[in-house]
C-alpha cells in the first residue's frame, strides 16, 4: 500500500484499527512470519502469526500505532529521528505536528500523529524522488 493512500484511510478512520496498525508497521519494515507451536497441552500443534522487528529480525509484538500514543511516537521518531512535534486533544478529537510541519486533526490523538509522521515520511519520499 502507498503511503499517500495509508494517509488518506487513517485521516478518515474513526477508531483506532488493527488493519491499520499492521499496514503501518509493514511501511516501518515490520516482517509478518508464520510459525507452528505446540498448544500448552501438548495435544496438538497450531499456526501462530508472530512479526519481526525491522532492525534485528527479533520477533516482537507489532505496536499499536493507532491506539496507544506511545506507540504513535515510537512511529514518529522511527520514521523521523530526531523529530520534535506535539499533540493536543479536545472532544472533537485529536491534532498533531511535528517539526515545522503543517497540523494534522483525527479522531484521535495517536491517528493524528500516526499521520504526522507518515505525511513527513512521503514528503520525504517525494523530495528524493525529484
Amino acid at each position: 500500500m502507498a503511503i499517500s493512500d495509508l494517509i488518506l484511510q487513517l485521516q478518515h478512520a474513526k477508531e483506532p484499527s488493527r488493519e491499520l496498525d499492521i499496514s503501518i508497521g509493514i511501511v516501518m519494515g515490520y516482517k509478518r512470519h508464520v510459525k507452528t507451536v505446540e498448544k500448552e497441552d501438548g495435544s496438538q500443534k497450531e499456526r501462530k502469526v508472530v512479526w519481526l522487528y525491522p532492525n534485528n529480525g527479533n520477533e516482537s509484538s507489532l505496536p499499536a500505532f493507532t491506539a496507544k500514543l506511545d506507540d504513535a511516537y515510537f512511529l514518529a521518531q522511527s520514521l523521523v529521528p530526531g523529530c520534535v512535534g506535539g499533540v493536543s486533544w479536545d472532544s472533537r478529537g485529536g491534532t498533531a505536528r511535528i517539526d515545522d510541519g503543517p497540523y494534522f486533526t483525527a479522531t484521535t490523538p495517536a491517528l493524528a500523529l500516526c499521520i504526522a509522521a507518515l505525511s513527513v515520511k512521503h514528503f520525504q519520499q517525494d523530495a528524493e524522488s525529484k
